[in-house]
């Protein structure tokens, strides 16, 4: 297993607070955090984008954000709308929720394409699909990594972090990183909150770490900002 300093973790970090209530100070605080650490972006909801470009102005942080979340039932057209959205606000990279529902109901044909539609949108920008793979079996977690593979995606996510989406673990990380074959990158979220868990989910093949507890990684204290 590889090692990984401090600063090399923190580097694999997107410091993450997409909590509804989260106001505009703790956005600020958020945004100095990752220039303070160096942790690789920001992750907030679409509203704190511009705030947050003007906040790491300067900076090599990227700004990144989530659409269709948490639930992603939204039309794909929306979904594809809300991408070219963020895109124009200044996200550098948009994690987002696909359909679990057509997955779950067998609907290929429709989760693929609602997925091709939004990475489409993205015009090039980096993506990363939430798979939630707290719902699925295993056979349906391969499937859900194939068919978004298919569709262009940068990265696959094991999950959002968020209510049944479930936990980063060791074996799923790998099973994303198998099924990918270097066609597309692997990031974990979901419970990662302490130094050792985070290396543990680099070694298996993870190149992102989505994470509300970024400064407790690091620095072993700290507020872990939400269940994410």
């Amino acid at each position: 297993m590889a090692e990984f300093t401090v600063e090399e973790v923190a580097a694999k970090i997107q410091h993450t607070n997409v909590n509804p209530d989260v106001t505009r100070d703790e956005i600020k605080k958020l945004c100095e955090d990752c220039m303070e650490y160096g942790f690789d972006g920001v992750m907030l909801q679409p509203c704190w984008i511009k705030d947050a470009k003007k906040y790491l102005a300067g900076s090599k942080v990227k700004v990144c954000t989530a659409l269709g979340y948490p639930m992603g039932g939204s039309t794909a057209r929306s979904k594809a709308s809300e991408m070219a959205e963020v895109i124009e606000l200044g996200a550098d990279e948009v994690d987002f929720m696909p359909n679990i529902g057509f997955l779950k109901s067998g609907m290929y044909d429709e989760f693929e394409k609602e997925v091709a539609q939004i990475v489409k949108a993205a015009k090039g920008k980096i993506t990363k699909v939430m798979l939630e793979f707290g719902m699925l079996t295993q056979e349906e977690k391969v499937k859900a990594a194939e068919l978004s593979i298919r569709a262009g995606v940068t990265y696959l996510k094991n999950s959002s972090g968020w209510g049944k989406g479930g936990k980063a673990t060791v074996e799923d990380v790998q099973l994303l990183k198998e099924v990918a074959n270097n066609e597309a990158l692997v990031k974990a979220s979901g419970g990662i909150r302490d130094f050792d868990s985070a290396v543990a989910i680099l070694n298996a093949g993870a190149s992102l770490l989505g994470t509300s507890a970024g400064v407790k990684i690091v620095s072993g204290s700290g507020e872990v900002l939400s269940d994410y």
